[in-house]
């Protein structure tokens, strides 16, 4: 008997999940009883192999085996428990959660770590914001089968229109979700927020752009600086510097990401943050109202001072310079 004939009997029983004594003989050009021999040999090992006699039967292996003894480290088990969860969350189909339930219950138990450390749930607190969830399923799909989507989408700057687009991918980014595709409307690759999305259709047009297409393409073309990729669409940044004042340190720390904070003796907070230089932003900040002060840079000062004056002029105030 040499150990590289055990390690391939146990490597086909992971395997095979179950086969009959005459089948490993046969396979090993053995007996049946050594086959039996082998057996007792690794259960002596350590290794949880059984038989079951009767129609059906044969010789497996324990299925926590097969996963725990792998070359899986106990981290490795614990990122896949955590996907599965993640998963279960994102679903929206029952068949499929149940499915990926059952799936957490079978490898929990392969793991020596407690796995009931982490919870996820993308829904949203108020019942209304379910709508994002039947998006997610739809795109969800239309990704998977390849077929084209098209909807009715808000742009940055309030107008509403039609789009079709070609979906590569779902994207989680800045606790929101984006759909990722080629927009045939602006004929190059753009990001879709979930939540600016209505009447989204699943079309029976299959998904003739991809993204490997895409690459293929600027791989010989010098590429638009306009049609760059998830990975290179990197917007510049802007490091503000701010006095904020008790009632909205919440908020701030919740809206942007604080490399520095800096307590005050009057229960404010300095605090140092980095965004990116799009016009939203800067009404984002202004909703703040007067309970953050830019001290810098001069830049972002300036616009937040047009954007108020633009408020005041709504309602028929004017600056006095």
């Amino acid at each position: 008997m040499q150990i590289d004939q055990l390690f391939e009997f146990v490597y086909i029983l992971i395997d095979k999940k179950q086969v009959t004594a005459g089948e490993m003989a046969k396979h090993f050009g053995i007996s049946t009883r050594t086959v039996y021999r082998w057996m007792d040999a690794l259960s002596i090992s350590g290794v949880p192999v059984y038989s079951t006699k009767g129609r059906g039967g044969g010789i497996a292996i324990s299925e926590k085996y097969t996963l725990d003894k792998t070359l899986l480290s106990e981290e490795e088990k614990l990122a896949i428990v955590s996907s599965v969860k993640a998963l279960n969350a994102l679903t929206s189909n029952g068949e499929t959660a149940n499915s990926a339930i059952k799936t957490l219950e079978k490898i929990s138990g392969f793991t020596k770590t407690d796995t009931d450390w982490l919870e996820v749930d993308f829904e949203p607190w108020s019942s209304e914001g379910n709508e994002v969830s039947k998006i997610f399923g739809t795109l969800r799909e239309g990704i998977l089968k390849k077929q084209q989507v098209s909807f009715d989408y808000y742009s940055g700057d309030g107008r509403i229109e039609s789009r079709v687009v070609h979906p590569w991918k779902l994207v989680y980014k800045g606790q929101s979700w984006y759909l990722y595709g080629w927009c045939t409307s602006r004929n190059s690759e753009r990001f879709f927020k979930l939540t600016r999305m209505r009447n989204l259709i699943l079309t029976s047009r299959k998904v003739t752009i991809t993204k490997d297409s895409i690459n293929s393409k600027n791989s010989v073309e010098k590429p638009d600086a306009g049609k760059l990729s998830y990975s290179q669409q990197k917007p510049s940044l802007i490091k503000i510097t701010a006095k904020i004042s008790s009632p909205k340190i919440p908020y701030l720390l919740d809206a942007f990401i604080c490399s520095e904070v800096i307590p005050q003796d009057d229960g404010s907070v300095i605090a140092a943050f980095s965004i990116p230089d799009f016009e939203w932003i800067y009404e984002r900040l202004l909703g703040i109202g007067a309970d953050i002060k830019i001290l810098s840079p001069e830049s972002v000062k300036e616009k937040m001072i047009k954007q108020a004056e633009s408020v005041l002029k709504i309602y028929g105030y004017h600056s006095q310079d």
